[in-house]
Parts: C-alpha cells; structure tokens; sequence
C-alpha cells in the first residue's frame, strides 16, 4: 500500500496526500465466489519447436484428467504452510465436453511454441551492501547514455541557477498534478469586486473563440473539467508543452475564468493556462520512452548516511544548504552535471546528488504472454520458478518423488504444461516422466468473469497464491504473468474492486506506520489504482516478480504494466499524464483473490541494482 505523493493537491495544499474518490458501486461478495459454467480454451495443434527434454513425444494426460479435474484436486490437495487445509479459491473454467486427445496437446513439457518466446531472465545482482563484484556483460543493449547538462548558476544568488538540456534549451522540472490549485486571478485583471452581485456564481456565458493559430500549447500540468467550472469534476490532467486543438468556435465565460476551452477529445480547460502557437498540434504518450528504455529514465536508490540533497548545483558543490534525506529514498535521475572530478546528478524534481551516493536500478526483463501466445498455449500452464530459491533452477524428476533420479533442471520462470497431479498433490506432470514439485510451479488458471463485471468488459483476476495475473476480454484471456503481491503485515486486498485513477507516473511514499518502512519512490511509472490507495504499477526496483515483497500493492515487471496500463479502462487520451474514471467511461474491474504464500524458508532480501556507483 503506497500513498500518492501530489505536489499541488485541492486548494491549493502542499504535501502527501492519498487520492479521494467517488466509490464505485460493487456487486454484493468477493471475486472468489461461484463461476459461470463454460468451455475451456482449447489448445492449438503445434509441431517442431526446442524442448529441454530428451523425449521426443509426449502422451495425452489419462482420461478424465481435463483442466477442470486438475483445478478441482488442487484444490482440494492444496496445504498452507502450516500445514491446514488452505483457503477457498475460485474455480476454474469447466473441461470442455470432450476429453483432450494427443493431437492436441503440447508434444512437451515445454510448448513448442514457446521456442520463439524470449527466454526467462532474472536479475540475480546481490543485494545493496554487497561487496561481490558482478560481471557486467549482458545480451541486453546498454541503456541510453545519460543526458548531459548545462548550468549556468547565478553569482549573486546559490539558490538559483539557469539548466540547459542536451538540445540547449532551458530545463524544465514538470510534475504530473492529482488537481489544479484554486484559480486565482492575475495581479492585474479585475477582481471579484468588479462583478455585480446579480452577475456572481451564474452560468457560464457562450463567448465566440476563433484563435489565429494552428495548435494551443499548454502552458503546464493542467486538470482538464468535466464541465467549463472550476467546481467541475475533473477528467484527468493534460501534460505541460502539449500542443492541443480546441473542438469549437465557441468557448464559455465564467465568474472563475474568462475563457473556459473546449479541448479535444474532450473536457474542458481555462485559457490562461493555453497559448496560441502558429505549429501543429503534438501530443505524445506519456511517460516517454527513449530507444532502448524498460522503463521512461534512471532510477537510483540514495545509499549512505546522513545524506543531503541540494537544490542548485553551487550549494551541492559547497555542501550548504541541503535537506536531510531520511528513510529509503529512490531518485529519478534527470541528467549529469560533471565539475572536475566529481559528478553530479539532478532529479526531476531539481534537486542535486553526488554520484557517489547513488546506485543505479536495473529494470527486469521479464515480460508476461500476449494474447496470441496465449491461444498457442494449453490450459493450464505454469512458470517453473522455485518459491524458496527463486533465481536456481528447478529440478525436474523422473517420478513423483523426491527420492527420484533426475531427468534435467529448468532455467527459473520456464513456461511449462500442467498435465497431472500426483495422487499425493505434491508433484506435477509437466511430460511423459517428467515431475516437478507444486511448490516450484505458479499457475495459470483460467476462470470466467465474477458475477456483476458486464459481458465483453476488460477485468484483471489476481490469484495471490499462484502470485498470476491474468487480464480477459469477457471470457478471453488475452495476457498473463507474474505478479508480486503484499509480504506479510502489508497484505493485498481481497475483493472486487474497480480502476478508479490512471497516472502515467506517480510519486509514492510510505510514512513508517501499519508495518510499512519510511520509504519514498519517485515517479513510479503506469500506475492504476483499484482501491483507495492500493494500485496495479511497475516494479523498477527489483525483480522478484511470483514472489510477495511488495507493501500492499501489486507490483508489475515494467513491459507488464506498460502493456495493462495501454489496455485497461479508462482510457488515458495520448499527451494525459492522468485520468480518472467516470461513469461514462468506468475503469476496468480487479479481482484479487487468494492467500499468499510466504516461504517457510527465510532469505535475503535482493534489488535490483548494480553494485557500482554512479559516475
């Protein structure tokens, strides 16, 4: 659970607040209820492909044994890890009427398929603190250079200074605002004296508006109005340097502003906050990524003691002046600045660092399964990644025993088929002769939408146990992966809930209480809130995606949450740095279900971060 950190909350406040919101109406009971009885995906005809084992063919699972059988005695052989019985989970889809033949199942344990599928990767880079040194050759493409600055300080004033970027013009520090601050008039336009008292609080009057230009440019992070009012509800915000078309030559006069715009594709903006440019309207996604990018820049955590952030580089170079970090900070590094011998770095909220007490994070690789390799994949299937050493390889036996030889190990977070459970429920068939254990498997059940989310509609099914997601269309799934849910003391919560806000980027922090650390983790990007403050967002800090270490919320690997976040509801209008669900466009619904489960085994906990300092 992380509270939204919003530079310019309503009224005009500073400070950390949560989001508020409206709360959805929601169906009567939990996701984990009874589902609709259905078919099955069906699995296609595959041939050929790279296997890892040495058999060349594989027999279709015995008869009776179809994906509803496999869910129902996992179910029921399903322990905590204490031993009980475990908690009730939803089932999954029903068999389809006909048992699966040979001819349609995968030939291994491994999907054909699956050969053209990037291979598993993990981040195995010790953990902060760590004094091994790690090789850094990789088959990944290094990461953009960094951007170089320009400051120009200004001698009679340390705290100010001129930033030039890499193109030479002047930086910038923008910042994506939950609302606009009260709209305060201009020193110099009339005040609210001026208006009668007949005039005050009326209805916005039509005024024309036919601007010479050829785009209006925003002048910054602005809320964009439901209606043309300042008490409107907001839609969502429209990043700065945006340039944007209006949608008719009629705008609205109002005690609060004297030109309320009409934007497209819709709401509703004051026209101090625009101005007119002779180019073409330019919109762009948000956040931007360069080539190359996992995620839309550097990440660095602040590591050491008593460490202090400058805001200009001549009080950084003097070390005067600098505000005292406290607890686990994370950076989002906007360029370098080299003076001499030393290196530093500025943060998008124009703060300056010493590359010394900086380390870099290195975004996981992993990536989830689309839509058309799910269709090429049977049901279920499974990641092959162990619960107690996640980053070793999973063994792979020649029976359902422990005792047994082995037949071959798999790389962690292999994509394999779920065929049989041994009569005992501790061991899978993944091939002819080939067992893994359940607790190294998390898998992939597909199940039909809970009662209340609307025929066709775009819903996410969360199972903490099996720590998957899985994102449907209606009944089809259409993506899948791994996910990494609340650690204990921090829970995710169980329920049905509904995306209520979208932000492209979102500060998030944590204040020390309800067993949370004192945290702060800068411009968390694709982020989605389901419930009050609880959200679906990337993870750029580490890669321990199956496992549950997050404070609450559902942590994503960056390419998963770029994808959901694209195609989850509401829709966020290209150059929106957020937007909120309305009922006219109501957010995607989220099913969290489940309990999970926490090694017995205890471990070190591991970043994902180079060892090396920044420089």
């Amino acid at each position: 659970m992380s509270h939204i950190a919003s530079p310019n909350a309503p009224g005009g406040s500073e400070g950390t607040t949560s989001p508020t919101r409206a709360q959805p109406s929601v169906p009567t009971g939990h996701g984990d209820s009874s589902s609709h009885p259905g078919d099955s995906l069906a699995a296609r005809d595959t041939d050929g492909g790279t296997t890892v084992t040495s058999e060349a063919s594989s027999p279709s699972p015995s008869a009776g044994t179809t994906p509803g059988d496999l869910h129902a005695a996992w179910t029921r052989t399903a322990l905590t890890p204490d031993g009980g019985p475990s908690r009730p989970v939803s089932p999954s889809r029903p068999e389809t009427p006909e048992a699966p033949t040979a001819d349609h199942e995968p030939s291994l344990s491994i999907d054909p398929a699956l050969s053209a599928l990037p291979k598993p990767e993990r981040d195995d880079t010790p953990s902060a603190g760590s004094d091994t040194n790690t090789d850094e050759s990789s088959d990944l493409p290094p990461p953009p250079p960094a951007e170089q600055l320009v400051v120009i300080p200004d001698k009679k004033n340390p705290d100010e200074e001129l930033v030039l970027g890499p193109d030479g013009e002047p930086l910038e520090d923008t910042s994506y605002v939950l609302d606009d601050p009260a709209l305060g008039l201009d020193d110099d336009a009339p005040g609210p004296s001026t208006a009668s008292g007949a005039d005050a609080g009326t209805e916005p009057v039509a005024i024309p508006y036919q601007p010479d230009a050829g785009s209006l440019r925003v002048l910054r992070s602005i809320a964009v109005r439901s209606e043309p009012r300042q008490d409107a509800p907001p839609l969502g915000t429209v990043a700065q340097d945006m340039r944007i078309l209006w949608k008719s030559e009629t705008a609205m006069r109002g005690p609060e502003c004297d030109a309320w715009v009409e934007i497209q594709p819709r709401g509703w903006v004051c026209e101090r906050y625009l101005e007119r440019n002779f180019r073409e309207p330019r919109v762009r996604d948000l956040p931007r990524l360069r080539e190359g990018e996992l995620t839309p820049g550097t990440y660095a955590r602040v590591v050491g003691k008593r460490v202090r952030a400058y805001p200009s580089l001549a009080l950084a170079r003097t070390r005067r002046k600098g505000i005292l970090l406290k607890g686990s900070v994370t950076v989002k590094l906007r360029g370098q600045v080299r003076v001499g011998r030393r290196t530093f770095w500025r943060t998008t909220d124009g703060q300056y660092l010493e590359a010394r007490v900086l380390r870099e994070y290195r975004p996981s690789t992993f990536v989830g399964v689309d839509a058309e390799q799910l269709s090429e994949l049977s049901a279920p299937f499974a990641w092959a990644q162990s619960r107690t050493k996640p980053s070793a390889s999973v063994e792979v036996k020649t029976a359902p025993d422990a005792k047994a030889a082995r037949e071959t190990v798999l790389p962690p977070r292999t994509l394999v088929a779920v065929k049989e459970l041994s009569a005992d429920g501790r061991w899978v068939l993944i091939a002819e002769n080939h067992w893994v254990s359940r607790d190294d498997l998390h898998v992939a059940w597909f199940s039909h939408a809970p009662p209340g989310v609307e025929p066709g509609a775009r819903w996410v099914d969360v199972d903490l146990d099996a720590q998957v997601l899985v994102a449907y269309e209606g009944e089809r799934p259409v993506y899948a992966t791994l996910i990494s849910s609340g650690k204990p003391g921090t829970d995710t919560p169980e329920g049905l809930f509904r995306v209520w806000i979208k932000f492209a980027e979102a500060d998030m922090t944590g204040n020390g209480t309800a067993g949370n650390d004192t945290y702060r983790v800068a411009t968390v990007p694709w982020t989605m809130f389901f419930e009050q403050d609880y959200a679906l967002h990337t993870a750029y800090w580490h890669d321990r995606f199956g496992e549950p270490t997050s404070h609450g919320c559902v942590n994503l690997a960056p390419r998963d949450a770029k994808a959901l976040y694209g195609w989850a509801s509401p829709e966020v209008p290209t150059g929106w740095s957020m937007v909120h669900a309305t009922q006219d466009a109501p957010g995607s619904w989220v099913r969290i279900r489940g309990q999970a489960r926490i090694p017995v085994k205890e471990r070190k906990v591991r970043v994902a971060t180079s060892t090396r300092t920044l420089r």
